[in-house]
């Protein structure tokens, strides 16, 4: 027996070593891939922002500022990495459907509009939706948070009239900051509205068209600091934009 294991001990050995070198090539090969699907997904989701920012720069800087407050909302909820990450992207895309032809004007013009516009622009988180729909499968459920980020708590929302909990969280998440940007940024429409005016039209219609989880997050200090943070940078960022004195 002494014998054998003598002879058999190095096979052993060399067998322990091959297997070693063969996993740990295995690992390597994996994170390599890992690391090229993670560039091909950074450089799919600039691709868009950069269409995007060309085709309408205002809503590009709102959607990038959206992203900043849903973050700053999100890092308070119990996401995992991947349904941060969803979220985060959901909110940078979820108006690429503005930048269709039937929806731009629309969006832009300083005239109320006729019932045929409104129809269209209510249509455009479809069209968002439409546009993402190649990241579901990186980004699960991506195309149902920005179909529903219009949707409100009451049901009187759009598209599709959902109410409370049939809406998607991360949606629920992504209305809040955007009506909050929208108020607190200057546009062709409005002036900028002060973040403490703002804050309390949202608190106004928590339980109608706000999830009133959320905005009683984004009372909690911390975040409401942030938000108020992002909201400077912004008046900044358009008046520089503009060429126009940040208020």
């Amino acid at each position: 027996m002494e014998v054998l294991t003598k002879k058999t001990g190095p096979l052993v050995l060399s067998a322990t070593v091959a297997a070693s070198l063969v996993g740990g090539a295995w690992w390597s090969d994996a994170w390599r891939r890992e690391r090229h699907t993670a560039r091909l997904h950074r450089t799919m989701v600039d691709l868009l922002l950069n269409a995007l920012t060309a085709g309408d720069a205002v809503t590009a800087r709102h959607s990038r500022r959206v992203a900043h407050l849903a973050d700053a909302v999100a890092r308070r909820y119990g996401f995992t990495r991947d349904e941060h990450a969803t979220l985060r992207v959901a909110a940078l895309l979820h108006d690429m459907g503005k930048i269709d032809d039937r929806v731009f004007h629309i969006v832009h013009s300083c005239d109320p509009l006729t019932h045929e516009e409104r129809d269209e622009i209510q249509r455009h988180p479809n069209h968002s939706a439409e546009i993402l729909r190649p990241l579901e499968e990186i980004h699960p459920g991506i195309t149902e948070i920005v179909e529903s980020h219009h949707e409100c708590w009451d049901g009187e929302g759009y598209p599709a009239g959902l109410a409370g909990e049939e809406i998607p969280l991360r949606a629920r998440i992504i209305s809040v900051a955007d009506v909050f940007d929208a108020l607190t940024q200057p546009r062709t429409y409005h002036d900028p509205m002060p973040v403490p005016e703002a804050m309390e039209r949202i608190r106004s219609n928590a339980g109608s068209r706000f999830d009133p989880g959320v905005v009683a997050t984004i009372e909690e200090p911390g975040v409401r600091k942030r938000w108020e943070e992002i909201a400077a940078r912004g008046r900044r960022e358009e008046a520089a934009a503009t060429g126009a004195s940040a208020r």
